[in-house]
C-alpha cells in the first residue's frame, strides 16, 4: 500500500491510495464481482436502457467527492492478513511533508462523522427501496443506488478509521518522489486565490453590478475539463498515471481536478466575484495603471 499526493494547484492537492494487499472480506470480493458486471453494461448499445443506465451511473460517480474515493481506496484494517507498520506517502519536494500530515488528519476528522451519518441514512432507505421489487421486469434502481451508497460510505468510513490509526501510530512515511519532481518540472501552478478562470466561464458574470438574473445563473463548468493556465494540465496527469503504473489513477486525478476547480468557480459565484480578477491580479493591474499615469 502507498499513498500518492499530486498537486492540482499550488495549494490544492489530490490524494490516491494504491493497495494490492490481499483481503479476506467476502463483501469486498462481492463488490468487485458486481463491479465487473457493471462494466459489462458499458459494452451495451448506448441507446439501450443498459447503455443509458451505465452513462448515468458513471456521471453520478464522477460527482461523488474525490476525498471519498481516496478513503475508499484505503483497505479496511480488520480485513488485512497482516497489520501495516509503514505506509509510504510519495509527494513532490515542493510540498511540505508536515502539511500533508496535518491536512490528512483534518480530512479524517471531518470525514469520519460525515460518512457515519450518511451510512445510516442509506441503510434507513433500503427497506423502502425494496418495495420497488414488485415490478420484476424493471431493475430496482433505488435499491441499487442506496445499497451502493451504503457500501461506499461504509468503505470510506472504515478507510478513514484505518488512516487515522496509521497517522496516530506514526505509520505514514512521507518522502519526496524524484519521479514526481521530474514529471512536474517546469509546471507552473497558481494558488486558488491567484487562479484566473477561462473567460467562457467568467464573462457572463463580469458586470460591475450583477443583476438578479446573473446572481441566479449557474456557471458553465465544461471548460474546466480543458487545460487552464496555473492548473496542472491533462497531459501531465496522464503522464503521472502512466509512469506510476497504477490502474485507475488517471480517472481519479481528473475527477479531483475537475471537482477542485468546480468548487472554486461555485465559491466565487456565490460571492458574486466570479467575473472579477483575483485580488492579487487586480492590485497588480491597478498599480500598472497608476504607473502609466505618472509616466
Amino acid at each position: 500500500m502507498r499513498i500518492l499526493v499530486v498537486p492540482i494547484l499550488k495549494n490544492r492537492w489530490a490524494y490516491y491510495c494504491h493497495s494490492t494487499l490481499p483481503t479476506t472480506s467476502r463483501l469486498t470480493q462481492f463488490v468487485n464481482w458486481t463491479g465487473s458486471k457493471w462494466e459489462k453494461f458499458g459494452e451495451a448499445d448506448p441507446t439501450s436502457w443498459k447503455g443509458r443506465l451505465f452513462k448515468t451511473g458513471n456521471n453520478f460517480m464522477d460527482r461523488m467527492d474525490y476525498e471519498e474515493w481516496f478513503l475508499k481506496g484505503v483497505p479496511i484494517k480488520e480485513d488485512l492478513e497482516h497489520e501495516l507498520t509503514k505506509v509510504p506517502v510519495h509527494h513532490p519536494s515542493s510540498i511540505d511533508s508536515a502539511v500533508i500530515r496535518e491536512l490528512l488528519q483534518t480530512a479524517v476528522e471531518h470525514r469520519l462523522p460525515y460518512h457515519k451519518k450518511y451510512m445510516y441514512y442509506s441503510a434507513y432507505w433500503i427497506p423502502a427501496a425494496l418495495s420497488f421489487a414488485i415490478v420484476p421486469l424493471i431493475p430496482n434502481i433505488p435499491l441499487a443506488y442506496n445499497t451502493f451508497r451504503l457500501y461506499s460510505h461504509f468503505k470510506a468510513y472504515k478507510g478513514a478509521q484505518h488512516l487515522q490509526y496509521l497517522i496516530t501510530h506514526n505509520c505514514l512515511n512521507t518522502e519526496a518522489s524524484p519521479d514526481l519532481d521530474r514529471i512536474l518540472q517546469g509546471v507552473q501552478l497558481s494558488s486558488s486565490k491567484e487562479l484566473i478562470l477561462p473567460s467562457t466561464i467568467t464573462e457572463p458574470f463580469s458586470a460591475t453590478e450583477p443583476t438578479a438574473a446573473q446572481t441566479k445563473r449557474k456557471p458553465n463548468l465544461d471548460p474546466l475539463h480543458d487545460d487552464i493556465m496555473g492548473v496542472i494540465d491533462i497531459s501531465t496527469l496522464n503522464r503521472i498515471a502512466h509512469e506510476c503504473e497504477v490502474p485507475g489513477l488517471e480517472i481519479e486525478l481528473k475527477r479531483a481536478r475537475f471537482q477542485i476547480l468546480s468548487k472554486i468557480v461555485k465559491d466565487r459565484a456565490a460571492k458574486n466575484t466570479l467575473g472579477q480578477l483575483p485580488v492579487e491580479w487586480r492590485n497588480e493591474f491597478e498599480l500598472e495603471k497608476k504607473e502609466q499615469k505618472i509616466d
